[in-house]
């Protein structure tokens, strides 16, 4: 199997890191805007570099692809590579506007392709282990937190504090967290409202983006919940809490582990898997194979979640409850 990658950050190399741990694959060509750091990266996979993707997939035989680069400038990328019928890893989110996210869907779908997007707490053991815990019972809470001190990283990309281009906070990374909770609720949020505040980072030309945001969740099947994410804690909280009437169980990232406890006994379990490798592996063996339905988070069923936060977006723009569109 030979894969290419577009888009080098470290989502790109993670990815073509693990691809070319897998039995038979090949990582054969790198295509990314900065000519310098294609040719730097892809010298030790012996791969082709490329500055444009188009050249790449014009000239290259490739089975699949994993495209990192940055959601606003995503959707040509994947009708193009749809268009060539070859199966495509997005990273996440799937798109910049549900607009976007639909053509895309649309023309992913008509290609046939096997697809994926990278939501790779889908694939970590205690994401598992919490599903199964939660086998039978019903939630009737669901509290997400995160923080991260994406504001003091080294080298940060300064579209990411740009809310015109990242989407803030929970387009572009809280919905890492909207994503896990649906998949272990196995349900959908109906409606949003949203807070925000600037509680650190001063809003200048180059920080339009708040650093907090509050999420008032209505699931589907009528649990409420909630949503905190914050930027400039400098440390790291990952975790999705569930409340049922006879357990509570917390689903904790940062310490890849579930704790909690279940009908008055409790509950710990520690994992030290890798997600990522797991998520890029399952997905090859999906190429590999011509099965769709190997794939935990397909291209569709990520626009469900994108619905999610930009219905977020919208209610802090008019600080009105929004109803999520799952068209």
């Amino acid at each position: 199997m030979r894969v290419g990658v577009i888009g080098l950050g470290w989502p790109g190399q993670t990815h073509a890191k693990h691809a070319a741990q897998a039995p038979g694959v090949t990582v054969a060509a790198m295509a990314d805007i900065d000519t310098g750091k294609a040719a730097t990266i892809a010298a030790p996979y012996g791969a082709a570099a490329y500055a444009d993707y188009r050249e790449m997939l014009d000239r290259e035989s490739l089975d699949a692809v994993f495209l990192c680069t940055p959601h606003f400038v995503r959707a040509e990328p994947i009708r193009e590579i749809a268009a060539r019928g070859i199966a495509l890893f997005c990273e996440k989110p799937p798109a910049f506007t549900l607009e976007e996210a639909l053509k895309c869907q649309e023309a992913i779908e008509a290609s046939g392709v096997v697809n994926s997007v990278g939501f790779m707490y889908r694939w970590a053991r205690i994401t598992e282990h919490m599903r199964d815990a939660l086998a039978g019972r019903t939630v009737i809470a669901c509290l997400i937190r995160g923080a991260w001190p994406v504001a003091f990283w080294d080298g940060i990309p300064p579209w990411l504090l740009v809310e015109e281009k990242s989407g803030g906070p929970i387009v572009e990374q809280g919905v890492h967290l909207l994503d896990v909770a649906r998949y272990l609720l196995d349900d959908e949020v109906c409606e949003v409202h949203a807070y925000q505040s600037p509680v650190v980072l001063q809003r200048s030309e180059s920080v339009t983006i708040c650093d907090t945001v509050c999420l008032n969740l209505r699931w589907s099947r009528g649990p409420l919940g909630s949503h905190l994410h914050n930027w400039t804690h400098r440390g790291w909280v990952w975790e999705v809490d569930l409340i049922c009437d006879s357990a509570r169980l917390t689903w904790d990232m940062a310490h890849n582990r579930v704790v909690g406890s279940a009908d008055g006994e409790p509950l710990e379990f520690t994992a030290d898997d890798d997600c990522y490798r797991t998520e890029v592996m399952g997905f090859l063996d999906a190429v590999h194979r011509g099965d769709r339905g190997g794939v935990r988070s397909t291209y569709a069923d990520s626009v469900r979640t994108l619905a999610i936060a930009l219905a977020a977006r919208q209610s802090l723009a008019t600080g009105a409850p929004v109803a999520v569109s799952h068209s």
